[in-house]
């Protein structure tokens, strides 16, 4: 949709440019708690391996709106449970987290 393209645009603003973007993706239909764990630590998991060559913190950007199938709860569970797996790691490599749920 086009939310999609505004996100695309908007990390690409914060990392300096589309050759920085390493991770996009989108994940709907109504994912389970365990779906969205599984999901999140995959993507923490590459984004964690090591720390930027140019000394740049890592941004993870976790953004939608919320649609009628859509469980909320489930959702940001999975997403939490993830960041406790992650956490250290996530400090190491300098990642910093927005969020902007609709």
């Amino acid at each position: 949709g086009g939310a999609s393209v505004v996100y695309a645009d908007t990390i690409a603003d914060m990392a300096g440019g589309v050759e920085d973007l390493a991770n996009y993706g989108e994940y709907s239909g109504g994912p389970t708690t365990d779906e969205t764990r599984f999901y999140t630590e995959t993507v923490l998991d590459l984004m964690t391996r090591e720390k930027d060559p140019k000394g740049r913190d890592k941004i993870l950007i976790i953004g939608g709106a919320i649609a009628n199938f859509t469980d909320v709860a489930k959702t940001f569970t999975g997403i939490i449970q993830a960041f406790e797996k992650y956490a250290d790691k996530m400090k190491d490599v300098g990642t910093r987290i927005y969020v902007r749920r609709g």
